[in-house]
């Protein structure tokens, strides 16, 4: 464990401009221990691959280490380098909620699968159970705008994964993410059986129609974040959050997704990861099967149930970090397994409206339709017919299917 001390030296580091995961992941498996900065000369920081300016910087000038950070990023918590660090040394001690604190990529509970990436995050800020990290994990991912069957499914198998003493790692969002993380926390007699990564600080949970849920994963599971407290939603925090979603688990799950999506973005970078990729089939004339679909193509592992998910758990080595408790050694390279095309063109399709995702691509009876919805049947059906109308839905024997 660290001294304030010496976590102060690496967080001083890691937040001068142009230094960043990788060089930090660099440095620390060049020193026999983490410790070690402190008494490391500016010579010792550039035979170790930092810049000449950045480390006399590091050396001398403590108040020029924020310029040009915006405030709403996960690094700037104030605009002097001490201030952010006093936030991280009160969030380590608890200040609001007793299961919360921080991890450095060189301490000894840090996720060694997380660690084993060249790019692992230099500080996760976490709130909740840490024994949800000792378990098997497995990250569950897809669309936003799932089908209810697609959802029902992820609920079903995540519960009986969190049973079997698997993890299940999502990122809280709508759709598959959300579902995922219900599923886990399904029976109340499991622990410690699901993660959220984050792309806001932990104290913040988006999308906030999931604060609820947040809460729930808080008590039960694990907030995960590389980003500090305070820090919003924005767009280029969430590819960044994907990584750590794949780099924590031995395989990625795919439940559901567009060809040009974010998840067949985690796809590709839990097959650059060296992880296996895992994928739920879907019916022929759902959109949303096109991106499994692809990826079952291109060598992704089909699977129909939690035990051809678990089959493929024990088959597969967890990928392990090359540091422990700060000693590195080499790691050799993990050839990529899937070459994932994630570029496809054409015209974007447009939202639909939200009764379109209460109807799936097999027949649904119009009861069934009414009991999703919270509508009555004589107001539903206008409604029906409007969306049959605009091409989003046809009538069929029994019910309606969706069509796009």
């Amino acid at each position: 464990m660290l001294t304030d001390e010496q976590l102060y030296a690496w967080w001083r580091l890691r937040h001068l401009k142009g230094v960043g995961n990788i060089a930090i992941n660099e440095l620390l498996s060049r020193l026999s221990h983490p410790a070690d900065l402190l008494s490391a000369s500016a010579d010792d920081l550039i035979a170790y691959g930092i810049a000449p300016a950045l480390a006399h910087q590091w050396l001398t000038d403590a108040s020029a280490l924020y310029s040009g950070r915006s405030s709403t990023d996960s690094s700037d918590l104030a605009l002097n380098p001490a201030h952010g660090f006093a936030a991280l040394q009160a969030w380590r001690a608890h200040a609001e909620h007793p299961d919360q604190g921080v991890l450095f990529v060189g301490d000894p509970n840090y996720p060694p699968a997380l660690a084993s990436l060249r790019d692992a995050p230099t500080f996760l800020w976490y709130r909740g159970q840490l024994e949800c990290l000792n378990k098997p994990m497995l990250a569950m991912v897809g669309s936003r705008g799932a089908t209810p069957a697609a959802l029902e499914w992820t609920r079903q198998q995540a519960c009986l994964l969190a049973e079997a003493g698997v993890t299940v790692v999502s990122g809280l969002a709508l759709g598959v993410d959300g579902a995922a993380h219900q599923g886990a926390l399904m029976n109340p007699n499991v622990s410690a059986a699901t993660i959220a990564v984050m792309g806001t600080g932990a104290d913040i949970i988006y999308p906030s129609r999931h604060r609820p849920l947040g809460d729930e994963i808080a008590q039960r599971g694990l907030l995960l974040t590389e980003f500090s407290p305070g820090t919003g939603a924005q767009s280029r925090h969430f590819p960044s959050r994907n990584r750590i979603i794949s780099g924590l688990c031995q395989a990625t799950l795919i439940v559901e997704a567009n060809l040009r999506s974010g998840t067949m973005i985690t796809a590709r970078m839990a097959a650059d990861q060296g992880r296996d990729v895992l994928v739920l089939p879907g019916a022929v004339a759902n959109p949303l099967a096109r991106g499994p679909h692809q990826l079952i193509r291109e060598g992704a592992t089909l699977v129909e149930n939690a035990s051809d998910i678990l089959e493929v758990m024990q088959a597969a080595p967890m990928p392990q970090s090359t540091h422990v408790q700060g000693i590195a050694k080499p790691k050799a390279e993990i050839p990529t397994q899937l070459a994932i095309e994630t570029t496809a063109t054409g015209p974007a399709t447009p939202e639909p409206p939200q009764l379109v995702s209460m109807i799936d691509f097999q027949v649904s009876p119009v009861d069934v339709i009414a009991l999703r919805s919270g509508q009555a049947i004589a107001s539903l059906l206008p409604a029906l017919l409007q969306l049959e109308l605009d091409g989003w839905i046809e009538q069929a024997p029994g019910g309606y299917c969706r069509k796009r």
